[in-house]
């Protein structure tokens, strides 16, 4: 009886507010499949779907997607219908144990009765952004530039950093390659470096050397080939050496010293797959010992900083697909970190990369965040995708202050471009709605006493964004701007066309 009063009481009140703010936790789907309770489709789904994430309300897809989605889900709690005989089961397609419950955790009968909310709840059609203020042709104080090279080479950019002492542009390649070019001269080639697969961030250490983290497959798999490596030159060559092997698929790594003991310490986001999770790797006297502070897939980004003030280092981090969030581990010393939530959002949102700055000059750091991933099982238009500023309310919390739709919003930058003293955005998109005009997978967001402003390039460039990345390109004291290229077509294909990597908006404000 306890057990059938706690799930009434949930469902009671999962309607109401954020998934943060209520203190009756979700009952578990185990406790679910065993109440007797005659509940609607909603309270099912209420039940259901926020036992494992944010409960995603029947308008964020159109009906013929969930259609498509639902099966899956279903098939997740362990129920199958006579219509999957004969198709292939997880397990045939390498999904990992326990992903897909082995024991029914819904009944047929409730299933059903969810299903009927969702398909007579949802839109026909994926619902319209709301009104934006177009991006205006031309971004001001940027010249853009579109570097030529004399050969044919894959447009598969992954990575780019723009080294600060030098400026020279540093490109991740997907075909296993660094290569080191110099935007003084034309963008010549200095160096081309073999990886063991495709670069995913950088860090340097001195002229001589420096550390990259490689993902393994770049597509979706749940190997444990990602490495963190040292590079050192030896005369005209490179040599490496592993300082942390056999990650699941890593794509980002912080440097800090949490434990305080003068050597830096690694925070890696393994996104994975099916399988993936966030770890920190903190220094000793045998070398790195690993804590898994969310064994989740989905890590996307981390950032250091002392955010309660108390002189230690917490972590930041951006997590992807079903559980998606941004949460704060809060350093307790001796190893031990405190989770907390600061936003949770529904599994179909796409959060794809954040950062912590103080974007109203009020002393206190707010978190921007875009969210365009599409590349899952519901690659429709989305209207709330797009760039967010969540305010910090100085007391460590934080609500949407600012909101600006733009379909695929993958990556971002910020700084004060045009040196007026406060921060600009800039944006890009690796799913746009190509059909809208302008063209809306590159915006700057000029920082006005009016708000922002949108900008978009003069003339369409035929790219397709997957990173950006700042940084004083001809050493003149101001921040240009590198938008890398990844065409997907040019993986499984010759291209017939030169390299072109990227594209440079070289800032002209003096």
């Amino acid at each position: 009886m306890r057990r059938i009063w706690k799930v009434l009481a949930f469902l009671s009140l999962a309607g109401c507010g954020q998934i943060g703010e209520r203190k009756q936790p979700p009952p578990s789907l185990y406790q679910l499949s065993q109440s007797d309770l005659n509940l609607s489709g909603e309270q099912l789904a209420n039940g259901y779907c926020a036992a494992c994430h944010v409960k995603p309300e029947p308008q964020v897809l159109d009906k013929k997607t969930w259609e498509k989605l639902l099966p899956d889900m279903r098939k997740r709690m362990g129920l199958y219908l006579p219509e999957d005989f004969g198709t292939t089961l997880p397990e045939d397609e390498g999904v990992p144990e326990g992903i897909y419950s082995k024991t029914q955790m819904i009944s047929r009968e409730n299933w059903e009765k969810l299903v009927a909310y969702y398909l007579e709840n949802a839109p026909e059609n994926p619902l319209p952004q709301e009104k934006k203020l177009n991006p205006i042709p031309g971004i001001p104080g940027f010249e853009v530039q579109i570097p030529s090279f004399e050969f044919i080479r894959p447009s598969l950019t992954t990575m780019l950093k723009i080294h600060p002492e030098t400026g020279h542009l540093w490109l991740g390649h997907r075909f296993r390659a660094l290569f080191v070019l110099d935007p003084k001269n034309n963008f010549r080639q200095l160096d081309s470096i073999p990886t063991d697969v495709a670069p995913a961030e950088l860090l340097w250490k001195d002229q001589n050397s420096f550390q990259l983290l490689t993902m393994g497959l770049m597509d979706p798999a749940n190997d444990s080939l990602g490495t963190l490596s040292l590079f050192q030159k030896k005369g005209i060559k490179w040599d490496s050496q592993p300082v942390i092997s056999n990650m699941m698929r890593p794509v980002h790594v912080e440097v800090a010293d949490w434990n305080k003991d003068g050597k830096e310490d690694f925070a890696v986001a393994q996104f994975g797959n099916h399988l993936g999770k966030f770890s920190l790797f903190l220094s000793g006297s045998q070398g790195y010992s690993e804590i898994d502070l969310k064994k989740d897939p989905g890590a996307r980004r981390s950032i250091a900083v002392d955010f309660d003030q108390d002189r230690d280092l917490d972590i930041l981090v951006q997590m992807t697909q079903a559980k998606e969030s941004i949460l704060l581990f809060e350093n307790q010393g001796e190893g031990k970190f405190r989770e907390e939530t600061l936003l949770a959002f529904q599994p179909a949102f796409g959060s794809s990369d954040f950062k912590f700055e103080d974007m109203d000059g009020d002393g206190f750091k707010d978190i921007v965040l875009v969210n365009g991933d599409n590349a899952d099982q519901s690659q429709i238009l989305k209207y709330y995708h797009g760039v967010r500023i969540f305010k910090n309310d100085g007391k460590g919390k934080f609500e949407e202050h600012w909101f600006y739709p733009m379909y695929g919003a993958s990556g971002l930058e910020i700084g004060d471009f045009d040196q007026d003293g406060d921060q600009d955005l800039v944006v890009i998109s690796f799913f746009p709605d190509p059909m809208q005009k302008p063209r809306q997978d590159l915006v700057y967001f000029e920082n006005t006493s009016g708000g922002f402003r949108p900008y978009s390039l003069a003339q369409n460039a035929e790219f397709h964004w997957l990173t950006i990345t700042k940084g004083d390109l001809d050493l003149d004291g101001d921040l240009d701007l590198v938008i890398g290229g990844f065409e997907f077509n040019q993986l499984y294909q010759a291209p017939r066309e030169n390299w072109k990597p990227f594209l440079i908006l070289k800032n002209t404000k003096k």
